[in-house]
């Protein structure tokens, strides 16, 4: 292994989505995107909705996932996220995100109450999430696992 290589795991309540090495992580922390590199110094941090990036030991291979939220582990052994959901960017059905965006869409215009408003936003930002990050990656997709 690489000097400056770690272990990373991405898991869901589903099971584990994403393990290997990386000689960095881009998170979407709760307070922006932040970076980990070997020997970062250990924590735990909350995860927002978006786009993590993971450079795999070939420089040119970069991992992209579409993330809702969870936490981050930093520690002696490596990285762990634990998130929401998570999906690999090349793996997004384009499609249902669209479908996703359009009935939160329909839900806001009709102005329920603020717990339905909050939903419909959530739901709405995860939606254009996935679809911003399928679409990074099929642009890049000689760079992109």
């Amino acid at each position: 292994m690489p000097n400056d290589a770690f272990d990373v795991k991405v898991v869901t309540p589903d099971g584990e989505v994403w393990s290997g090495q990386a000689t960095s992580v881009v998170v979407p922390g709760v307070e922006g995107y932040f970076g980990v590199w070997k020997g970062h110094m250990p924590m735990i941090a909350g995860m927002d909705v978006g786009a993590l990036w993971i450079k795999t030991l070939s420089e040119h291979v970069i991992t992209l996932l579409a993330v809702d939220g969870g936490f981050v582990e930093v520690n002696r052994e490596g990285v762990t996220v634990l998130a929401e959901s998570a999906t690999v960017g090349g793996d997004i059905d384009v499609i249902a995100a669209t479908k996703d965006e359009e009935q939160a869409r329909a839900l806001l215009a009709q102005h329920f109450g603020d717990i339905e408003v909050e939903r419909a936003k959530v739901a709405l930002n995860k939606a254009l999430n996935r679809k911003h990050v399928a679409e990074i990656a099929k642009s890049k997709p000689t760079q992109m696992v």
